[in-house]
């Protein structure tokens, strides 16, 4: 990921993330999950700045704190969609991505702090490209940005 394009500004975001072989990995106190191969959308809010937050996923955890920290290490990233805005909309993006037939919650999963039932997804029978563009009109952000890595 290359950070020098990603904005200061507080914002949300979502972290596409591919997972090329079935894996069992440990997730803090959800304990020992599986994870089909596939596409995944990892939901998240970044109110202290974006390329600050993005900058986290760009080195080793040394010390696990979110659920996404299990996932680092072991699956690859594929796109990083950025929402610009000085108000938290990471919960409209899980309820806006919920809401999509062929996309499926990880129960659980990144939402201990709200009421969502999950902040990430594994996507499935939709390409990336017009998922991007449904949640930017979606959230009305003209100005989301879109960073493919793969």
């Amino acid at each position: 990921m290359r950070p020098s394009n990603i904005p200061q500004t507080p914002g949300s975001y979502v972290l596409v993330l591919r997972n090329p072989k079935p894996r069992v990995l440990k997730v803090g106190r959800l304990g020992s999950l599986a994870f089909p191969p596939g596409t995944y959308a990892y939901v998240g809010s970044a109110m202290g700045g974006l390329a600050r937050r993005v900058r986290r996923y760009l080195k080793p955890i040394e010390r696990p704190h979110w659920h996404i920290d299990a996932l680092l290490p072991a699956f690859q990233p594929a796109a990083l969609w950025l929402f610009p805005s000085p108000v938290r909309r990471e919960c409209d993006v899980a309820r806006l991505l919920a809401r999509i037939p062929s996309i499926t919650a990880v129960e659980g999963f990144g939402s201990t702090d709200c009421a969502c039932p999950s902040h990430l997804f594994i996507i499935t029978g939709i390409e990336k490209a017009p998922l991007f563009e449904t949640l930017k009109g979606a959230l009305s952000c003209p100005e989301a940005l879109e960073i493919c890595y793969s």
